[in-house]
């Protein structure tokens, strides 16, 4: 008896190839990382092969994108607080990759403050209110693998026509209409809030500060404040109700039928199908492990952002008079609790203040002296504003 069963061609193969329903449903980690992006791509819908098409068949959908905790996010002016920061934002200034005490500035603005783009990409809905879109990018590599996918169940549709294979044309039918209902079971647009009263405001400037002591300045307008740091941001479902419910019944039953298919394909197929879902796992697993939000999320079509000198600090000190020099306040430090409530630090902070547009200030050297300090109950109070 042969080691390994090579004799292919009188039809005497043993190898099993029943596997190949397995590798249908592995990889839910890759898939699960971007089940947001997929669902909210304009090609999601379109039947194909998809790795682990269940974990798309959720029926508690998140009602927001996911945010990122452990964070301070306070208004400069509009002493609004938060303690966590909306995915958009994270898009943008990838908080969990600053470092301890590293301070980075940005600069936000509209697009749609050049009439050019805003002509080509406001979007408003059936009252006339303008509507928060943030899109993929088009040729993102999500679309990428995506197209790639599409390409190869096609290509195996074809290679089982050419075997005369009836199975497996039901096991690629059935397992492409499962993926496609379970995307659209969960199709999505991103909904942003949107400052609808018009008037004049303070600037929207905020201040981040992350829990190992960086901090994100940002310099804005109210309007852009409230899309990416004090509004929620909504998934806005493309499917309701019994819609939903019957799109995500109609691809559990076809996902079970598929994988009964592929195990009663012939043997050529079961391979080309299994090398097929092999390289797409790879494929979804390079995503997830060399991409980021920012490669999918096409932030460039509705904000200009312009990011300013910054600077890696030794201390905490540093990096907090860094984030006063920029905002030129310390309101909202006390309005935190960024620095403590003793009027030695307050005596720093009203200092760091008087000298924001002093460069060559020295916070180290006024902290040492203010901490230097006693303040008895005879004493003059020293507690500034």
């Amino acid at each position: 008896m042969p080691w390994f069963p090579l004799n292919v061609d009188n039809g005497s193969v043993s190898w099993s190839f029943d596997i190949v329903g397995l590798l249908a449903v592995v990889g839910g980690s890759a898939i699960g990382k971007y089940a947001q992006a997929i669902t909210a791509s304009p090609f999601g819908s379109i039947p194909r092969l998809l790795p682990a098409p269940e974990t798309m068949l959720d029926t508690d959908r998140p009602a927001r994108l996911p945010a990122i905790k452990d964070v301070t996010v306070v208004g400069v002016y509009s002493g609004n607080q938060f303690s966590e920061l909306n995915f958009f934002a994270d898009v943008i200034h990838k908080i969990n990759e600053l470092k301890p005490y590293q301070f980075r500035s940005f600069k936000i603005t509209h697009k749609k403050d050049d009439p050019e783009h805003a002509k080509k990409n406001q979007v408003f809905d059936e009252e006339g209110n303008e509507k928060a879109i943030i899109p993929l990018h088009r040729f993102c590599p999500l679309n990428l693998v995506t197209l790639v996918s599409i390409l190869m169940t096609i290509a195996l549709f074809v290679w089982a026509g050419v075997q005369h294979e009836a199975v497996a044309f039901l096991g690629l039918g059935t397992m492409s209409l499962s993926t496609s209902m379970a995307c659209m079971s969960a199709e999505w647009r991103p909904r942003l809030s949107v400052r609808s009263v018009k008037g004049e405001v303070p600037p929207g400037d905020v201040v981040i500060r992350t829990r190992a002591g960086a901090f994100v300045s940002v310099k804005c307008s109210e309007e852009v404040a409230r899309e990416l740091y004090a509004g929620t941001e909504v998934c806005d479902y493309v499917f309701e109700g019994r819609v939903h419910q019957c799109l995500l019944g109609a691809s559990t039953v076809l996902l079970m039928a598929a994988i009964i298919f592929f195990s009663n394909c012939s043997w050529k197929l079961q391979i080309a199908v299994g090398l097929a879902y092999i390289i797409l796992n790879l494929a979804y697993w390079a995503m997830a492990l060399l991409t980021d939000p920012a490669d999918m999320w096409n932030m460039a079509s509705r904000y200009n952002v312009e990011e300013l000198p910054g600077a890696d600090r030794k201390n905490y000190t540093l990096v907090l008079w860094d984030a006063i020099r920029t905002t030129g306040k310390i309101g909202w430090v006390k309005k935190t609790g960024m620095a403590p409530s003793t009027k030695n630090w307050d005596g720093w902070l009203q200092e760091a203040k008087d000298n924001s547009n002093n460069p060559d200030w020295d916070s180290e050297a006024a902290r040492n002296k203010w901490m230097r300090m006693k303040f008895g109950s005879t004493e003059k109070n020293t507690e500034v504003e």
